[in-house]
């Protein structure tokens, strides 16, 4: 490459005869100009570069790396683990085997059982359960059979009074007095 500020192009000025002092120093000083031209960077295009070297960067970076798994993150493998939980309480809270355990106790109840895979089963736990707890569940229903005809009122014992007679009678014990005579 001619014209640049080599070594042998200052060699081929410095010994060319037919220029005298101040031709050879302005032709060694416009080689130089010219080398400079040729390398120099301004301050814009360096930038440019230097911004499109890390975006390329970026993009290799960012197709080496795997896909990340939410489902693998242990933010949602807790809030997984919490929605099972309330799942499985809600599928107890309408099941049968907790059908005598007052609403407003369902929880507390539900807390206290063991709920492991070796654990026993629910239902010999709640009757456990009862015999400590008896305010958390349903009071069994005595087995007194219902009347054949509707009542009203208290069920009809003895018999009316009769008359004067009767009334004092019935008043009089009732008062602990005997009338006067």
């Amino acid at each position: 490459m001619a014209g640049i500020f080599t070594r042998p192009e200052i060699a081929k000025i410095l010994n060319d005869e037919s220029l005298d002092a101040d031709e050879r120093i302005n032709r060694i000083m416009s080689l130089r100009g010219r080398d400079l031209d040729e390398s120099y960077i301004t301050k814009s295009a360096a930038k440019a570069a230097q911004e499109e070297a890390i975006t390329q960067a970026k993009e290799a970076w960012l197709k080496e790396q795997p896909k990340p798994n939410i489902k693998e993150s242990p933010e949602y493998i807790e809030l997984q683990g919490k929605f099972d939980s309330y799942r499985t309480k809600q599928d107890a809270r309408n099941s049968a085997d907790y059908a005598d355990v007052k609403p407003k106790f369902f929880d507390r109840v539900y807390d206290l059982l063991d709920h492991a895979d070796g654990a026993k089963p629910v239902n010999e736990q709640l009757a456990e359960m009862r015999k400590e707890y008896e305010e958390y569940f349903v009071a069994p229903q005595a087995n007194t059979p219902a009347p054949a005809k509707p009542m009203f009122g208290a069920k009809p014992e003895g018999s009316m009074p009769k008359g004067e007679e009767g009334a004092v009678t019935a008043f009089s014990k009732a008062w602990g007095f005997a009338p006067n005579k």
